[in-house]
This record gives structure tokens, C-alpha cells and sequence, in this order.
């Protein structure tokens, strides 16, 4: 059964989009499919309307000792000494030493198929192993590539930590400062006393609210040479 073309806006979305036969998937479909599977109990697949095709179970697994991979059929047998993962602790010195037997047994192969083209099948099973071996070396790193990748990944927040906590404790440093310098040129007096009675509003004269917005104009300038334009 041919699926429908993949739209654009599905291949550049963020998370793949769900499959196109969900919407087969209808309380409607499945009871139709009900009705045919009771009146024939040996329905088939293609025995199904299109729309109804992919309500059906996939086919159980094969019994039998063989599958496929990549189009090649392969036989099920018991796992090997090369299949398992190796007890000893993988070390690069064996890795090394398989790759280089590996090397060893190609050129064999090779000088094989050229001189007695017969005698190759022995060749191909030795380099079959030493893959096996290889690949059983390559997994046996995991647990540590994960322990390693894990620690990297702690270091690495607990320095974003450091930085913004040091980012942090220089900002209260500048605005401490500049608190200081306001209160010590008469724009801010800091107090730990208690706050006065509030007093009635009053109308200010032209000279005091000249002096203030002077004040006024004084701190903002101090704040932005020591620390800087907000935008």
C-alpha cells in the first residue's frame, strides 16, 4: 500500500508529525472491520478495503531459526564467545590488536580469492569473528562513554552555576558602590532610623525643585558611568 507523500511543513517541523494512517483509526473503520472479520473468520489482508489495511495487527515474527537484515537472511544459533561482551575491562591495546588482526586477515582474503579462489569461506569466517570481537570491545565502552558524557555534563552546570552566581555577587558590588558614591556627594542620605511621619503635601518653590531635579540629574548620572545604559 503506497503512503501518501510527506508534506514540507511536516519534514521542517520541530517533532515529526504522526503517522498518516492514524486517521484510518475511526470507531466507523473499526467496526466495519469487526463485521468483516465475523462474517469471514480467514480474512486476509488484501481481502480489505485500502482504508482498512492498516487496522489489521503486523504478522507475527517467524518461527523458524532465520531473518533478515538488509536484505540478507541470516541463521539464529547460540551466542558465541566474540558475541559476548568480554569480562576483562576493555583497553585500547586489545582494540588495537584486533584491528590489526582484522588488516592481517583481509590481505589473506584478498591473496586468497587471487591465488585459490576455493579456500575463501574460511578467511570470511575468521574476519566475521574478529568483527564480532571488535564490535563486543566497542559496546563494553558504553557504561563508561555514559558515566564520562554524565560527568562532563555536571561540570558544565555547575560552572553556568558559578558564572551567574558570580555575575550575581558583581552587580550587588557595582550597585553597593554606587550607592556609596550618591550618599557621599548629598544625593541620597541612607538611614537605619525609623521612617518620619509622613507630612502633608506642600507646594514647593521654583529653587527647591531646581535643586532637586539637580539632585536627580546628579544620581542618574552617577549610575550610568558606573554601571551603564540599561538598554
Amino acid at each position: 500500500m503506497a503512503e501518501p507523500p510527506i508534506s514540507s511543513a511536516a519534514i521542517s517541523a520541530a517533532f515529526p508529525a504522526p503517522p498518516p494512517f492514524y486517521k484510518a483509526f475511526t470507531p466507523s473503520n473499526l467496526n466495519r472491520l469487526s463485521s468483516l472479520q465475523e462474517s469471514n473468520p480467514t480474512l486476509t489482508l488484501l481481502d480489505l478495503p485500502p482504508e482498512l489495511r492498516n487496522l489489521l495487527p503486523p504478522p507475527p515474527p517467524p518461527s523458524n531459526q532465520q531473518y533478515r537484515v538488509f536484505g540478507e537472511t541470516h541463521e539464529k544459533s547460540a551466542p558465541t564467545s566474540t558475541d559476548t561482551p568480554p569480562k576483562d575491562p576493555p583497553n585500547p591495546q586489545r582494540l588495537l590488536k584486533t584491528t590489526r588482526q582484522l588488516l592481517l586477515a583481509f590481505l589473506s582474503l584478498t591473496n586468497s580469492l587471487a591465488v585459490e579462489p576455493d579456500t575463501w569461506a574460511p578467511k570470511w569466517d575468521e574476519m566475521r569473528a574478529l568483527f564480532s570481537e571488535a564490535h563486543a570491545i566497542v559496546n563494553a565502552y558504553r557504561p563508561h562513554q555514559a558515566r564520562e558524557t554524565l560527568i562532563h555534563m555536571m561540570e558544565e552546570q555547575i560552572e553556568r552555576c558559578r558564572a551567574e552566581t558570580q555575575g550575581c555577587r558583581d552587580v550587588c558590588e557595582r550597585a553597593r558602590k554606587v550607592v556609596e558614591d550618591v550618599e557621599s556627594q548629598g544625593g541620597l542620605k541612607m538611614s537605619n532610623t525609623e521612617p518620619e511621619e509622613v507630612q502633608p503635601p506642600r507646594t514647593k518653590s521654583r529653587d527647591e525643585s531646581l535643586r532637586v531635579t539637580s539632585t536627580e540629574k546628579r544620581v542618574w548620572d552617577i549610575i550610568l558611568n558606573d554601571i551603564g545604559d540599561f538598554e
